[in-house]
Protein backbone atom coordinates (compact mmCIF):
# COMPACT_ATOMS: atom_id res chain seq x y z
CA UNK A 1 0.00 0.00 0.00
CA UNK A 2 1.28 3.20 -0.97
CA UNK A 3 2.20 6.12 2.15
CA UNK A 4 0.17 9.06 2.10
CA UNK A 5 3.41 11.09 0.77
CA UNK A 6 2.56 9.26 -2.60
CA UNK A 7 -0.18 10.94 -3.37
CA UNK A 8 0.00 11.57 -7.36
CA UNK A 9 0.09 15.43 -8.75
CA UNK A 10 1.87 16.98 -5.58
CA UNK A 11 1.29 20.74 -4.94
CA UNK A 12 3.92 21.90 -3.07
CA UNK A 13 4.04 25.69 -1.16
CA UNK A 14 7.73 27.04 -1.65
CA UNK A 15 8.48 28.91 1.41
CA UNK A 16 11.22 30.81 1.04
CA UNK A 17 13.02 32.84 4.45
CA UNK A 18 14.59 35.75 3.19
CA UNK A 19 16.54 39.08 5.35
CA UNK A 20 14.81 40.47 1.33
CA UNK A 21 18.38 40.91 0.13
CA UNK A 22 19.62 38.36 -2.15
CA UNK A 23 22.57 37.50 -4.09
CA UNK A 24 23.07 37.73 -8.00
CA UNK A 25 23.81 33.65 -7.68
CA UNK A 26 21.03 32.73 -5.81
CA UNK A 27 18.37 35.16 -7.92
CA UNK A 28 19.66 33.62 -11.23
CA UNK A 29 18.88 30.17 -9.05
CA UNK A 30 15.32 31.05 -8.12
CA UNK A 31 14.41 31.93 -11.65
CA UNK A 32 15.63 28.53 -13.03
CA UNK A 33 14.13 26.62 -10.08
CA UNK A 34 11.48 24.03 -11.89
CA UNK A 35 7.99 23.18 -9.97
CA UNK A 36 5.51 20.91 -9.83
CA UNK A 37 2.08 22.13 -11.37
CA UNK A 38 0.10 24.19 -8.85
CA UNK A 39 3.49 24.79 -6.86
CA UNK A 40 2.85 28.43 -4.90
CA UNK A 41 5.67 30.41 -3.81
CA UNK A 42 5.98 32.54 -0.38
CA UNK A 43 8.48 34.55 0.89
CA UNK A 44 8.42 34.70 4.41
CA UNK A 45 10.69 38.23 6.32
CA UNK A 46 10.60 40.25 9.26
CA UNK A 47 10.39 37.33 12.02
CA UNK A 48 12.06 35.13 14.09
CA UNK A 49 13.29 31.42 11.81
CA UNK A 50 11.10 29.53 13.78
CA UNK A 51 8.16 31.76 13.35
CA UNK A 52 8.49 31.73 9.88
CA UNK A 53 8.80 28.34 9.41
CA UNK A 54 5.82 27.59 11.79
CA UNK A 55 4.23 30.02 9.64
CA UNK A 56 4.82 28.31 6.09
CA UNK A 57 3.72 24.92 7.31
CA UNK A 58 0.36 26.69 8.75
CA UNK A 59 0.39 28.11 5.32
CA UNK A 60 0.76 25.15 3.56
CA UNK A 61 -2.07 23.11 6.03
CA UNK A 62 -4.33 25.39 5.65
CA UNK A 63 -4.11 25.82 2.29
CA UNK A 64 -4.59 22.25 0.92
CA UNK A 65 -0.26 21.44 -0.03
CA UNK A 66 1.00 18.19 -0.38
CA UNK A 67 4.23 19.52 1.06
CA UNK A 68 6.41 22.69 2.56
CA UNK A 69 9.93 23.60 0.79
CA UNK A 70 12.19 25.16 2.37
CA UNK A 71 14.35 27.40 0.89
CA UNK A 72 16.71 29.63 2.45
CA UNK A 73 17.98 32.86 0.75
CA UNK A 74 21.52 31.89 1.20
CA UNK A 75 21.39 28.48 -0.55
CA UNK A 76 21.74 28.18 -3.76
CA UNK A 77 19.66 24.82 -5.40
CA UNK A 78 20.07 23.10 -8.32
CA UNK A 79 17.09 23.25 -10.87
CA UNK A 80 15.42 20.12 -9.97
CA UNK A 81 15.85 20.18 -6.92
CA UNK A 82 12.07 19.73 -5.60
CA UNK A 83 11.25 17.32 -7.97
CA UNK A 84 13.84 15.02 -7.18
CA UNK A 85 13.26 15.27 -3.65
CA UNK A 86 9.50 14.34 -4.17
CA UNK A 87 10.97 11.08 -6.42
CA UNK A 88 12.41 10.21 -2.87
CA UNK A 89 9.34 9.12 -2.20
CA UNK A 90 9.76 9.85 1.80
CA UNK A 91 7.98 12.18 4.23
CA UNK A 92 10.80 14.40 5.22
CA UNK A 93 14.29 14.68 2.82
CA UNK A 94 17.09 17.49 2.37
CA UNK A 95 19.44 18.06 -0.40
CA UNK A 96 22.92 18.92 1.11
CA UNK A 97 25.01 21.61 1.81
CA UNK A 98 27.80 22.84 3.75
CA UNK A 99 27.77 25.41 6.78
CA UNK A 100 29.38 28.00 6.59
CA UNK A 101 31.78 28.21 9.60
CA UNK A 102 35.44 27.45 10.26
CA UNK A 103 35.87 23.83 10.14
CA UNK A 104 33.96 23.45 7.30
CA UNK A 105 31.31 20.06 7.40
CA UNK A 106 27.49 18.93 5.91
CA UNK A 107 24.80 20.45 7.62
CA UNK A 108 23.72 17.64 9.37
CA UNK A 109 24.26 15.36 12.59
CA UNK A 110 23.59 11.94 13.66
CA UNK A 111 23.62 13.00 17.16
CA UNK A 112 23.75 16.27 19.64
CA UNK A 113 27.23 17.03 18.43
CA UNK A 114 27.70 14.80 16.50
CA UNK A 115 28.54 15.96 12.68
CA UNK A 116 28.02 13.84 10.07
CA UNK A 117 31.64 13.65 7.96
CA UNK A 118 31.89 9.85 6.65
CA UNK A 119 29.42 9.55 4.07
CA UNK A 120 30.04 9.13 -0.20
CA UNK A 121 28.12 12.37 -2.02
CA UNK A 122 25.68 11.02 -4.03
CA UNK A 123 24.03 8.46 -1.93
CA UNK A 124 21.09 8.49 0.11
CA UNK A 125 21.50 8.42 4.06
CA UNK A 126 19.35 8.22 7.09
CA UNK A 127 20.95 11.34 9.37
CA UNK A 128 19.32 12.56 13.19
CA UNK A 129 18.72 16.09 12.18
CA UNK A 130 19.59 17.88 9.37
CA UNK A 131 19.45 22.19 8.60
CA UNK A 132 16.36 23.36 6.99
CA UNK A 133 17.98 25.49 3.96
CA UNK A 134 16.73 22.89 1.34
CA UNK A 135 14.06 20.75 3.07
CA UNK A 136 11.12 19.23 1.96
CA UNK A 137 8.07 17.69 4.22
CA UNK A 138 5.09 16.25 3.83
CA UNK A 139 1.86 17.43 5.63
CA UNK A 140 1.78 14.18 6.97
CA UNK A 141 4.64 15.36 8.98
CA UNK A 142 2.82 18.37 10.07
CA UNK A 143 -0.64 16.56 10.49
CA UNK A 144 1.09 13.84 13.14
CA UNK A 145 3.42 16.06 14.88
CA UNK A 146 2.65 18.61 17.95
CA UNK A 147 3.19 22.96 17.69
CA UNK A 148 5.05 24.43 17.14
CA UNK A 149 6.82 22.07 14.66
CA UNK A 150 10.14 24.54 14.65
CA UNK A 151 11.19 26.14 18.42
CA UNK A 152 14.42 28.20 18.84
CA UNK A 153 16.30 26.51 21.26
CA UNK A 154 19.88 27.80 21.30
CA UNK A 155 19.38 30.58 24.23
CA UNK A 156 17.26 27.86 26.13
CA UNK A 157 19.34 28.71 29.58
CA UNK A 158 17.16 26.28 31.20
CA UNK A 159 18.59 23.11 28.63
CA UNK A 160 21.53 21.90 28.87
CA UNK A 161 24.03 22.50 26.42
CA UNK A 162 23.81 19.56 24.12
CA UNK A 163 19.88 20.69 23.67
CA UNK A 164 20.03 23.81 22.84
CA UNK A 165 19.06 23.44 19.28
CA UNK A 166 18.59 25.77 16.68
CA UNK A 167 14.71 25.36 15.14
CA UNK A 168 15.80 23.21 12.26
CA UNK A 169 17.79 20.52 14.19
CA UNK A 170 14.88 20.76 16.90
CA UNK A 171 12.38 19.96 14.18
CA UNK A 172 14.38 16.69 13.50
CA UNK A 173 14.44 15.77 16.62
CA UNK A 174 10.78 16.17 17.23
CA UNK A 175 10.33 14.59 14.17
CA UNK A 176 12.14 11.56 15.23
CA UNK A 177 10.07 11.19 18.24
CA UNK A 178 7.04 10.84 16.06
CA UNK A 179 8.25 8.19 14.27
CA UNK A 180 10.09 9.42 10.89
CA UNK A 181 13.56 9.70 9.48
CA UNK A 182 14.93 11.94 8.38
CA UNK A 183 17.23 11.41 4.98
CA UNK A 184 19.43 13.32 3.38
CA UNK A 185 19.85 13.13 -0.59
CA UNK A 186 23.26 13.94 -1.26
CA UNK A 187 23.43 13.92 -4.90
CA UNK A 188 21.68 17.09 -4.51
CA UNK A 189 24.26 19.19 -4.17
CA UNK A 190 23.81 23.21 -2.89
CA UNK A 191 26.18 26.29 -2.24
CA UNK A 192 25.90 27.50 1.28
CA UNK A 193 26.94 31.39 0.06
CA UNK A 194 28.16 34.09 2.44
CA UNK A 195 31.92 34.57 4.62
CA UNK A 196 32.11 31.06 5.24
CA UNK A 197 35.40 29.43 3.90
CA UNK A 198 35.94 25.60 3.17
CA UNK A 199 39.19 23.36 2.19
CA UNK A 200 39.07 23.34 -1.39
CA UNK A 201 42.25 21.55 -3.34
CA UNK A 202 44.50 22.06 0.21
CA UNK A 203 43.56 26.11 -0.26
CA UNK A 204 40.82 28.26 1.09
CA UNK A 205 38.07 29.75 -0.47
CA UNK A 206 34.62 31.26 -0.22
CA UNK A 207 31.28 28.74 -0.29
CA UNK A 208 30.08 29.38 -3.26
CA UNK A 209 32.56 30.51 -5.36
Amino acid sequence: MSGAWEIPGPQVLVGILTREVVSSAWAKAYRDMQLPTNSHVQMYAGMPFDHARNNACQDALTNGFQWVFFLDDDVVAPPDTVQRLINRNVPIVSGLYYRRHEGIQACMQMGPGEWVKDFQVGTVIEVGAVGAGCLLIHRSVLEKMKKPWFEWMCDREDLAANLRRSEDFEFCTKAGAAGFKVIVDTSIQCKHLGFGKAEVGGKFSPIGV
